[in-house]
């Protein structure tokens, strides 16, 4: 039973957030990977992900919108494709092996993300310009994964936002974790409207462990905790699952 996992999840989800809360992340794809990696449910485990993203990235979002970061141009074309994406994906029955190589296949590109783009992402000037064909298939694409899987897709957003120097880090930062808020709620609500059950005995106090211990790693500061070993490590961490969930899936 996936309650029974909780003495596994609730430690594990406390470090996780503690950490990534130190040095201003989210851990979305870390919550995924630890419970695909222990074979929960896969019709459970995007509900509980997209649940807690919603506290993650809405606890980001609040943040960077008071500094002044979140650029409404650039964000407006993503969500008018991604919402629609991830309501209408999260209503599409998947079976345990594809959800598997779904999830694989992103977490994959997701430990990418985390070891490669660090190397290739320079800090640069802005270019002041936008792209809403780019951004509208970004949304999409993006809208989907999440309703499929949980992923919100910030994850992937943000590097193809410096890399196109479309925004700043913090700018990238505000932008995704709206994304992922969003993405999040729609995937949820698609979830809730075909008649997905809440699994409310695991969300809740998986909840009070990611709110409460992010909280602490993000008053604790980045003192401790490099970005670039945090990102190091939870990318082998990522790619020895996505690895794990191809084998299964496709073995």
């Amino acid at each position: 039973m996936d309650a029974d996992l909780l003495w596994i999840l609730i430690p594990a989800f406390a470090v996780i957030s503690f950490v990534y809360g130190s040095v201003g992340l989210g851990g979305g794809s870390a919550y995924v990977a630890t419970m695909a990696f222990l074979g929960m449910d896969h019709t459970v485990v995007p509900m509980v992900a997209l649940s807690l993203n919603l506290i993650v990235a809405g606890s980001g979002f609040t943040h960077y919108l008071r500094g002044g970061h979140f650029r409404r141009h650039l964000f407006a074309p993503l969500i008018l494709t991604s919402a629609p994406a991830a309501f209408f994906a999260a209503q599409v029955p998947v079976s345990r092996a594809l959800f598997q190589g779904l999830l694989g296949g992103l977490l994959l590109l997701a430990a990418v993300r985390l070891l490669v783009t660090p190397l290739l992402v320079k800090d640069q000037p802005r270019r002041d310009t936008r792209n809403p064909f780019l951004l509208s298939l970004l949304g999409l694409v993006l809208g989907a994964a999440a309703g499929l899987t949980g992923i919100g897709g910030g994850i992937y957003l943000a590097p193809l936002l410096l890399v196109s120097r479309m925004s700043t880090p913090k700018e990238a930062a505000a932008l995704s974790s709206g994304l992922v808020l969003v993405n999040s709620a729609a995937g949820l609500a698609g979830r809730i409207v075909i008649g997905t059950s809440f699994p409310w005995l695991l969300f809740l106090p998986l909840a009070v462990t990611v709110l409460v211990a992010g909280q602490l790693g993000a008053f604790r500061g980045s003192s401790h905790f490099r970005p670039a070993t945090v990102r190091a490590v939870v990318g082998w961490l990522v790619l020895l699952v996505s690895i794990r969930l191809l084998v299964s899936a496709y073995g």
